[in-house]
């Protein structure tokens, strides 16, 4: 009997022996595998939000080889998605959370937008993530102006410039336009708050009068401040060069005028001029004509004594301009002749 408990025995240290022999031997034969990084989502998508809200989704990120693996650089297509990493070096077997964050402000309907991240992963080093949004439709106006910049050129010192811009509102919601910042020698057509429908315009006019302005370069701005959530301020930029004053003989004032042609509108319809003698002799105007028969000037011709000043005014004929006028608005002109006298002696 004892010769067969120690028979049992040997035996079973042999089977034990030769089990842990041959676990050594394909632990030991196993090769190291290399960084692997395992993401818990590949895309994710925050579903309809509310405009402005930011959303968050935290991914996890799983070191499945058997060597650390290092997260080099995370970034996003877009820097309305904002990222932020627990960590940037995992263990095998260890996780990470990624946290991604998105900003609508701005944005409406659907969007799309990545995530990168680089790695020591040898066999996919660049990760991509694909982030779907949905903002719901906010009304809101959009403002839009016709002209940013207005270059006058060069202008005599006391001359006064009509400038004339268009806003308009492409949004879906009324506009309103409740502050015009401005120099004081600018002034604008303007009261407030001035609202604007959807889809509608309206002409702003500024008027420059440089008698305010000293000798040499001109570089201004007005600020117009609105309901846009988008832009709430808009410049509009002013530039040119004031020279020195000269005195004509004859002056006018203004220098043009703006005629409106819309049937609802009883104002636009004539423009008026004054037409000043400032020199020591009399000044004839023998002719007085429009480059159109729709504008109707109103006199042919008159006389100004020394010093003397006179209004000259001009009517638009808005039905014969209607059937004329093909675009949008168009610039015709006054034609002045000044009989000047030549003495001849014999």
């Amino acid at each position: 009997m004892p010769t067969k408990k120690v028979i049992v025995v040997v035996l079973a240290i042999v089977i034990i022996v030769s089990g842990i022999f041959i676990v050594s031997y394909k632990f030991l034969s196993r090769s190291l595998q290399p960084p692997n990084l395992i993401l818990s989502e590949e895309e994710w998508d925050f579903g309809v939000v509310k405009p402005n809200e930011k959303p968050t989704h935290i991914f996890t990120l799983k070191n499945e080889g058997d060597e650390e693996l290092i997260i080099e650089k995370v970034w996003a297509s877009c820097v309305c998605v904002e990222t932020s990493i627990s960590n940037t070096n995992i263990r095998p077997g260890k996780y990470a959370e990624l946290k991604a964050i998105f900003d609508t402000t701005g944005y409406g309907g659907k969007v799309k937008k990545d995530v990168y991240i680089r790695s020591n992963d040898p066999m996919e080093p660049e990760k991509r993530i694909l982030l779907n949004i949905e903002i719901e439709h906010q009304s809101k106006p959009v403002i839009i102006i016709s002209k940013t910049e207005w270059n006058m050129g060069l202008v005599s010192q006391g001359g006064i410039f009509n400038l004339t811009f268009t806003i308009e509102n492409q949004g879906d919601a009324e506009l309103i336009i409740d502050k015009i910042e401005t120099y004081e020698h600018i002034q604008h057509n303007t009261t407030f708050p001035l609202k604007i429908l959807p889809k509608e315009k309206f002409e702003l006019m500024l008027t420059y009068n440089s008698a305010e302005h000293k000798l040499g370069d001109v570089r201004e701005a007005v600020r117009i401040y609105c309901n846009d959530p988008t832009t709430e301020s808009v410049f509009i930029r002013i530039s040119g060069y004031i020279k020195e004053k000269e005195t004509p003989e004859v002056s006018i004032s203004p220098t043009g005028a703006i005629l409106d042609l819309a049937p609802d509108s009883e104002e636009g319809a004539m423009g008026k001029f004054t037409i000043k003698n400032s020199g020591d002799e009399t000044v004839k105007i023998i002719s007085i004509k429009s480059s159109t028969d729709y504008l109707a000037p109103l006199r042919s011709e008159l006389g100004l004594k020394s010093q003397e000043e006179q209004d000259l005014q001009v009517v638009l004929l808005k039905d014969k301009a209607r059937e004329e006028i093909e675009e949008s608005k168009t610039e015709e002109y006054l034609y002045l002749t000044i009989a000047i006298p030549i003495k001849i002696n014999k």
